[in-house]
């Protein structure tokens, strides 16, 4: 069965130029994830944004290399 990911917040860092969504497990709240999405992001554009941050994260971690020092 797949996990369901809930969008739980959109912050803007106006310092550093960067916005954020956080989400949560919708079957495991403890587990948490957060993800840089474009500067300025809306409220009305955050579930777009944030598909496409999952996506892109899911792509790289599944060509990453894991290594042990």
């Amino acid at each position: 069965m797949a996990s369901k990911l809930t969008v739980t917040h959109l912050s803007h860092d106006l310092g550093a130029r960067k916005s954020y969504v956080s989400f949560v497990w919708a079957d495991d709240p403890s587990k948490r994830l957060g993800l840089e999405v474009p500067f300025g992001t809306e409220l009305k554009d955050a579930e777009r944004e944030a598909i496409k941050a999952v996506r892109q994260l899911s792509g790289e971690l599944a060509t990453i290399n894991i290594s042990m020092p």
